[in-house]
């Protein structure tokens, strides 16, 4: 049983070393527009909130194999977040997270340019979570209103340029959708939503 484990780990390692890899690291930053998904505890979605503008930056890895696989990670910062307007009060709420992303994707190259596509699970949590009422602000991790976790999923589109055997530039368009739960009241549920633009640039390892 050892000897087929064994054999079947270097037939995997043989495969891969078939096609020729790249490695590169990344740096990003995105401007997004966020918003939640609220769900009061009627069941019914309040479609009143409205999205506010952020950003978020990011350092990454990527593996990429010469049939365009690839796979990676990435440590980064981001802003969430919404606006409501409710019996003349205004509501703004601004979420900083500190995020963690796996991606996985395929790439087809068209010469020096590429298209690509990748998804990326995510795991964020909350560092500093404000609230404004009018021109008042409150923290409300301290009031125990919103949890610290979040995850869910980005889906990646986007096109690529090769500058030289050292530089790709490359800009994403995302869409997020928050997997978690961001209320403590088990009652109602709120959800991260986001679309946004990346750029970046990806740094060839040799």
């Amino acid at each position: 049983m050892k000897k087929l484990k064994l054999f079947t780990l270097s037939a995997l390692v043989m495969s891969f070393s078939a096609f020729s890899q790249e490695s590169s690291i990344s740096i990003e930053a995105s401007q997004n527009i966020t918003n939640f998904k609220f769900v009061n505890s009627e069941g019914i979605q309040d479609k009143n909130y409205n999205v506010d503008y952020s950003g978020g930056y990011a350092l990454g890895y990527r593996y990429k194999l010469d049939f365009g696989l690839f796979f990676g990670a990435k440590l980064g910062m981001r802003q969430a977040g919404a606006t409501y307007v409710y019996d003349n009060t205004n509501y703004q709420w601004r979420l900083n997270y500190a995020e963690a992303r796996l991606q996985l994707g395929y790439s087809y190259s068209f010469g020096k340019l590429a298209a690509h596509i990748n998804v990326q699970p995510y795991f964020a949590y909350l560092l500093k979570a404000n609230q404004r009422l009018n021109n008042e602000d409150f923290d409300i991790i301290d009031t125990g209103e919103m949890k610290r976790i979040d995850y869910g999923l980005f889906a990646s589109p986007g096109v690529s340029f090769q500058a030289n055997d050292y530089i790709n530039i490359y800009l994403d368009l995302n869409y997020m959708f928050g997997l978690a739960n961001l209320e403590t009241n088990e009652a109602q549920t709120s959800n991260n939503l986001l679309y946004g633009a990346t750029l970046g640039a990806a740094f060839t390892i040799k």
